[in-house]
């Protein structure tokens, strides 16, 4: 492999394979085609793996895969086939597009880098982070985002102060400008305005940034590596403090290659060997020159390692929740290579300035061609993309399918064994990783602990998202569904009402279990004068069915308890007051058919009749406030005329006066001021409706078919 590597690349390579593939597709039909298309997405019966290149510009990509690696280079959109071994390309990828991928392929992006790559993302995270740790998040300029935070950076300026704003998305310098008036902001447009940094480390006079190259392989923990080399960028006209004069010289102030290039002061590398000559030398040189300033290189490289791992970890549960792939216990499945543009000032304090999510490979010079293609060698060769571990994944994946067959089932693995899985899989991958890194340095995990951060930003992630609230609701349902077991335990039970359906049941069980009875005494008389009469009569309430014991309770469990919890249901019982009335209708009309045989059903029905009165007599007239009057109206579709009408309601109210003659002593001094009688005396059994007098605002009354379906069977309510 050393001495593959040692191949030179002169920035230009040609697949005859892409050729005879173009010919091919010419001469064939459409058809053929798709269906080739469909066996190569369908099995991959080469030796060798497959590198799919369709969606990359850069030669040195397809040079280091087919010449140095002996991949396949497959030029087929990786979107329409699924034979691909490992994908290279220049665009972002959809979590969708992870979702489609096999274990034993390879992409080189992560979903969800937009919060890095974009210059207002990286703002508004590393703001965030910056108000928790000001003092540990202080390695880049203050920010703004516009237009949403112009008021705050209009109020920035005033003093002799210079800002740099920078398109939302764009690369290579494009729209860039510096200002030290607020006149020349336009408010509305979408800008990332930074604090310019006016004392940068200058070498021969020039203002320089570093471009190094940082490996994240994996999101679930993370796994960050450092290339040892880079490039070292310098601007072309000599740097002078910004001012009303110069602030239009981006030669000057900015170090983009691409802005610098068509600079006549512009040298290029022309040897390889040679990396500390131009105006785009080498990372190595530029440190070995500080050294030889006497400059503290190896702190300033651990602030630049402590800086990177910082921008990862305000960005970490983003590219965990991207990263769909469940099953992917290796974590390996997404890598990709990153451009941190870092900014030295006179202190040698680094300062990121961006992140690329996909740097430039192009390959210019000598010197671009020889760190790109050991960097893009380098990072095949860590990630382990060989044809030995494709069949291993392979084969494990059979194993699991087997089994599946065989038992009928799917393994579901528990916690535990995901992490034992999980630590085995980092186990193997440490091994590798430590004799395979080539030219790239660890940098996390490391000694240094990093969880603060992390849980931190976690937290931020989560109440943007709104998971914390949804944690909390659970949190709060489990708590309130123990509450009750806790208390049933130590407490009697009591019935709680919130649900007019259950209210409804309740009602009904209070009659059939006779929740409200008279005092013994008065049940003592009742029998006696029954016991002197010959036969009990036929007609009796007693004869309602039982309820439901394992639904309702008795009113025995209640009579343990003190009055104030009897005064609190019945005060409970006022609010309800509209429903128990319906049921004194209901309970009159049976009653009323039964008080002309003997006045000692009258006292038996007086015993079980009507729960809101019996509450009355219990609390001396406390309920009576609450109760609503029922105006009960007659509909009737035939009528013909309106003095028919009257004579039918004159004979009604003649049948309700001689029936409050029989009314209970209880409800007569109700009765008194009511015209139409004790809650509807003059009701006909076959149609009717049923109207509050006053309803209360939103009030709507439901029907009851539990307490008169055994009476009448045409009722209707409103």
């Amino acid at each position: 492999m050393k001495q593959e590597k040692e191949l030179i690349f002169n920035g230009e390579f040609e697949d005859s394979e892409e050729e005879d593939d173009d010919q091919s597709q010419d001469q064939e039909s459409d058809e053929e085609l798709n269906k080739k298309k469909k066996k190569k997405s369908l099995q991959n019966t080469n030796k060798n793996l497959i590198m799919n290149v369709s969606d990359t510009q850069y030669p040195v990509v397809k040079f280091v895969g087919k010449m140095i690696y002996k991949f396949k280079l497959q030029y087929v959109p990786y979107q329409e086939v699924n034979n691909w071994d490992f994908c290279w390309t220049d665009n972002a990828v959809l979590p969708e597009t992870l979702a489609k991928m096999q274990s034993h392929q390879k992409i080189n992006h992560f979903p969800g880098m937009y919060s890095l790559a974009r210059k207002n993302h990286l703002g508004k995270n590393l703001n965030k982070m910056q108000k928790q740790f000001p003092d540990d998040y202080d390695f880049y300029p203050r920010t703004w985002m516009l237009p949403s935070e112009y008021n705050d950076f209009k109020q920035q300026f005033g003093k002799a102060k210079t800002f740099i704003l920078k398109p939302e998305a764009s690369c290579q310098g494009k729209g860039i400008f510096l200002t030290r008036s607020i006149e020349s902001v336009n408010p509305t447009e979408h800008y990332v305005a930074q604090r310019y940094i006016h004392k940068p480390l200058l070498i021969d006079g020039l203002k320089f940034d570093l471009r190094m190259y940082v490996l994240i392989c994996g999101c679930d923990p993370l796994r960050i590596y450092l290339y040892k080399e880079g490039l070292a960028r310098f601007a072309t006209q000599a740097y002078i403090v910004p001012n009303t004069n110069n602030l239009d010289d981006v030669c000057m102030h900015l170090t983009n290659y691409a802005i610098n290039k068509d600079n006549p002061n512009f040298i290029f590398n022309s040897d390889e060997k040679k990396m500390d000559v131009g105006h785009k030398r080498s990372m190595s040189s530029v440190f070995q020159l500080l050294r030889d300033q006497n400059q503290n290189v190896d702190q300033l490289l651990e602030d630049i390692k402590d800086l990177i791992i910082k921008t990862f970890c305000s960005v970490q549960p983003i590219l965990q929740q991207h990263y769909t792939q469940v099953d992917n216990y290796a974590n390996n499945m997404c890598f990709e290579i990153l451009g941190f543009d870092i900014l030295i000032d006179s202190s040698l304090k680094p300062y990121l300035l961006e992140v690329n999510h996909t740097p430039s490979f192009t390959t210019d010079t000598p010197l671009d061609q020889y760190i790109k293609k050991n960097l893009i060698a380098d990072t095949i060769t860590l990630m382990n993309i060989n044809l030995k571990t494709k069949n291993e994944v392979i084969l494990q994946k059979k194993d699991e399918m087997q089994r599946r067959v065989l038992t009928g089932k799917k393994t579901k693995l528990s916690n535990e064994e995901k992490k034992q899985i999980k630590l085995q899989c980092q186990r193997q991958r440490d091994e590798y990783e430590s004799q395979n890194k080539g030219n790239y340095d660890l940098i996390y995990p490391c000694s240094k602990t990093y969880e603060e951060y992390l849980q931190h930003s976690l937290k931020l992630y989560e109440e943007w998202t709104g998971a914390n609230i949804r944690r909390n609701q659970k949190k709060e349902s489990v708590q309130l569904s123990q509450e009750p077991q806790i208390k049933s335990q130590s407490q009697p039970k009591k019935i709680i009402l919130e649900r007019k359906s259950t209210l409804y049941k309740h009602v009904q069980s209070r009659i059939n279990t006779n929740l409200f009875p008279t005092s013994k005494n008065e049940q003592n008389k009742g029998d006696e004068i029954i016991q002197e009469g010959e036969e009990q009569p036929p007609n009796q309430i007693d004869t309602i069915p039982e309820a439901d014991n394992d639904n309702f309770f008795p009113y025995e469990d209640y009579q343990q308890q003190s009055l104030e919890s009897i005064k609190d249901l019945c005060s409970y019982t006022e609010k309800r007051g509209r429903e128990l009335q319906i049921l004194d209708l209901i309970q009159y009309r049976k009653a009323d058919n039964r008080l002309n045989n003997s006045h000692i059903q009258q006292q038996n029905v007086q015993s079980i009749l009507s729960p809101l009165s019996s509450i009355k007599g219990v609390l001396q007239g406390i309920a009576i406030k609450n109760v609503k009057q029922f105006a009960i109206r007659k509909n009737n579709k035939n009528v013909k005329s309106s003095s028919k009408q009257m004579n039918e309601s004159e004979h009604d109210k003649q049948q309700e006066n001689s029936s409050k003659n029989q009314i209970i002593p209880s409800q007569q001094i109700y009765s008194q001021g009511n015209a139409q009688g004790m809650n509807g005396a003059y009701l006909k059994p076959k149609v009717f409706s049923l109207k509050l007098s006053h309803p209360p605002k939103g009030y709507k009354l439901q029907s009851l078919p539990l307490l008169i379906q055994q009476n009448y069977t045409k009722f209707r309510y409103e």
